[in-house]
């Protein structure tokens, strides 16, 4: 009975979702096709213009950030539920020799301690007595043997002088000469068995022994000090890989350097990830050693810490080739095996728009790229006010503080109900306005954001554009090949965005100004043939780069006209930060290492996939259950650092991935399983 329930409310309730959220948002009314019987039908997924699967104005829709088309052809889609639980999506990096990363070990480390020098082998062979009067025994009786019985009382003699004497009194001047070895092993000693009693120095080929008094005696805790890695053999940072669940990847390195007491700027990473999943990737940190980080490891929420060796260079966002993406998709409905491994082979040969995905864009309602516009326009109090505005869908906590910063404009009020790390531009520009006590200097204000974060708005921007111009490509020409005036650069040479430089799981580009070394060549009737549809590629809007030279260009004009921009424009940015030369991006991507799995199951609330630290636990990989209640898709396959997995799935399902939606269904789901 469950499982018949189960086949018949994920639709349904599916479609409910769109209406009642659609009347909180007061947007219009979704239009679906109905029979007049019951629930409504499915939307048909392979209509352009995103005019199936329609999500209230609550979210960000893909429509709003140009994304609609699709190019498996005769497919429409099935429902399944992206990331029901945090444990159903995977990424492992994929380092720049290509190898993916996996966390293996909890303290498994490169032995970070240079190799022996002869003099530090003598030393060992030594065997010093831990016992103060027995090594100062033993030395004199090693030191006969070098200098003879005699010199060797005479310096035994002078150290057992207990009275107060001047620095030419405390001083011994053997009256003879030693060779070099001889010297040698008289230091060896005295450095080793006598070193609190007496220093050794030579003078003219000869030896003088100064017996110690109390106030230059060594220091044990200031040689403690100085004790610790060979920075200069070993290199200055200590890579580690890191797994965190269902955490941001600066929340657990700044969890790092409040444990360690160090600053955040310490480390260094190839790639940000998604916060709700299970990642794994590589972090260094400055001349932090790996039995600190161990220690840490097992105090972190969410998160462990492995694999750890040492180098010379910093880790840094694009240090990396790409990422390997483990998805589990729940409850499916509207498609099994039989039907759907056709469109897998599909995703596996054909591919997929290489759209920018919604994570590109924010989670709410205003768009990122909105708050772009006022930034390339220089706009800073349009900028803040848009960051600043109340908006649909959000946590309570924010949503107060943004009425609060609306009625009362007291930033000081706003701040006590904004929590810092889930709101970090309001906070810092709130902030800002409190420590110069008004609201008038929008500018400066701007600028207290995290660079990163304000380079997001005008990279969400591009991605815009670029999204809509890749769409209207696809309207136009289709996919069966290379047109004339297309762009191309061989998709062998460049298959990641410049753009991209941080990463595509966590979808957040760092330094816009990078442009790729490979210029396109635009396609004519003489070289067309030497192309496919792989190497085509579309600009992403900036100073230095070339367009289309066909019906798509007029696109960007009149895209960049409509919000008040121009190509030009993009040079001449009061802030050389946001004087961006642009960049190009493939419009079709194929998967590498594509795979996947049927699997069934019967509890919601178990994993379908096993971690890195599972294995280390030595947990085993979960297995589908015969006749099991559920259904689900296992996909595996390994994407550039700039593509978006989501838009695989996007291919594949024919349904919204807007984050909003999908937490919703999720939501809607569960509690109806719980009620069945």
């Amino acid at each position: 009975m469950l499982h018949r329930l189960h086949r018949l409310y994920i639709p349904y309730f599916r479609n409910r979702l769109y209406s009642n959220l659609a009347t909180m948002a007061a947007a219009p009314q979704v239009h679906m096709e109905s029979d007049g019987q019951g629930p409504t039908k499915r939307i048909k997924r392979d209509e352009p213009q995103g005019t199936s699967n329609q999500v209230p104005r609550v979210f960000l829709r893909e429509e709003d950030v140009g994304i609609s088309e699709f190019i498996t052809p005769g497919w429409h889609g099935f429902d399944a539920i992206i990331k029901h639980r945090y444990s159903d999506f995977f990424v492992n990096e994929i380092d720049p020799q290509g190898n993916v990363v996996h966390l293996t070990s909890f303290t498994e480390a490169d032995d970070p301690k240079p190799p022996k020098s002869q003099a530090e082998i003598d030393i060992e062979n030594l065997n010093v007595p831990e016992d103060p009067q027995a090594a100062f025994e033993e030395a004199f009786v090693r030191l006969s043997s070098i200098l003879g019985a005699e010199d060797s009382s005479r310096i035994k003699k002078h150290l057992e002088i207990t009275e107060d004497q001047t620095l030419e009194q405390r001083s011994l001047l053997l009256d003879r000469d030693l060779d070099k070895d001889q010297r040698k092993n008289v230091y060896l000693i005295t450095n080793n068995f006598l070193s609190s009693q007496v220093t050794c120095e030579t003078v003219g080929g000869r030896l003088k022994f100064i017996r110690r008094v109390q106030s230059d005696k060594p220091n044990a805790d200031k040689r403690s000090q100085r004790r610790g890695p060979q920075w200069q053999h070993i290199g200055e940072f200590c890579y580690f890989v890191m797994q965190k669940e269902n955490m941001d990847s600066m929340d657990v390195l700044n969890q790092i350097a409040r444990h360690l007491r160090c600053k955040p700027r310490s480390f260094g990473m190839a790639g940000t990830k998604d916060k709700r999943g299970i990642t794994v990737q590589r972090c260094s940190a400055y001349k932090i050693s790996h039995e600190r980080l161990i220690g840490v490891s097992k105090k972190l929420r969410g998160a462990r810490l492995g694999n750890f060796s040492y180098g010379p260079r910093e880790l840094r966002l694009g240090d990396l080739q790409g990422n390997q993406f483990q998805i589990i998709l729940r409850h499916i409905q509207g498609a099994d095996a039989s039907s759907l491994n056709p469109v897998l082979e599909g995703i596996r040969n054909i591919g997929f728009v290489n759209y920018f995905g919604m994570q590109r864009f924010g989670t709410q309602s205003i768009s990122s790229h909105t708050i772009g516009i006022a930034v390339l326009k220089a706009d800073w109090q349009a900028a803040i006010d848009l960051i600043l505005s109340p908006r649909d869908g959000e946590r309570e906590d924010i949503s107060n503080a943004r009425k609060a910063w609306v009625t009362l404009k007291d930033p000081k009020e706003a701040l006590k109900l904004l929590p810092q790390r889930a709101a970090l531009a309001e906070y810092s520009i709130l902030q800002s306005f409190a420590k110069n006590g008004s609201a008038t200097n929008v500018a400066a204000a701007f600028t207290c954001i995290p660079r990163n974060l304000r380079l997001m708005y005008v990279h969400a921007y591009q991605s815009y554009i670029w999204n809509s111009a890749v769409s209207q490509r696809l309207r136009m020409f289709g996919t069966a090949g290379p047109v004339i005036g297309d762009l191309v650069i061989r998709a062998t040479e460049y298959d990641t965005s410049a753009l991209e430089v941080d990463g595509g799981a966590a979808e957040k580009a760092e330094d816009g100004d990078k442009r790729p070394d490979v210029k396109p060549t635009v396609v004519t009737a003489e070289n067309i043939n030497n192309y496919t549809i792989y190497d085509v590629v579309l600009p992403l809007p900036g100073w230095d780069i070339m367009y289309p030279e066909h019906d798509v260009k007029e696109l960007y004009t009149k895209l960049m006209e409509k919000d008040g921009l121009s190509a030009s424009g993009f040079a001449s940015h009061p802030l050389k930060e946001y004087r961006l030369a642009g960049a190009y991006r493939h419009i079709i991507i194929k998967p590498r290492e594509f795979a996947y799995e049927w699997m069934r199951y019967n509890d919601d609330m178990l994993p379908l996939a096993r971690s890195d630290s599972d294995a280390i636990e030595g947990k085993h990989e979960p297995e589908s259950i015969d006749f099991g209640k559920y259904l689900a898709l296992k996909l595996k396959f390994d994407l550039p650092s700039s593509s978006y997995a989501t838009m695989l799935l996007r291919e594949l399902m024919r349904q919204e991935t807007a984050s909003g939606y999908q937490s919703q269904l999720s939501l809607k789901t569960t509690e109806n399983i719980s009620n069945a």
